[in-house]
């Protein structure tokens, strides 16, 4: 059974600077399993920004958006 459909699409470039820019970044929108992961990864920005994506195609096809649970809840 199809509950929802969601798709998305984001800049590599955005995700980079957000990470960047913010040290709490990872920590809020990352668990710590993708963290992990990722930091092994020669460059780590287009895995970060593909788990980003995802993340809010699934909020999408709940039908409820990132802001009704959290993206911790959520590990690709």
């Amino acid at each position: 059974m199809i509950i929802g459909l969601g798709t998305d699409i984001v800049e590599i470039s955005r995700i980079k600077k957000a990470i960047e820019r913010t040290s709490t970044f990872l920590e809020k929108v990352y668990t710590k399993k993708e963290i992990e992961y990722i930091s092994r990864k020669k460059n780590p920005y287009p895995s970060y920004a593909g788990r980003f994506a995802a993340k809010e195609a699934i909020s999408k096809a709940f039908g409820t958006g990132v802001r009704e649970f959290g993206l911790l809840d959520i590990e690709i």
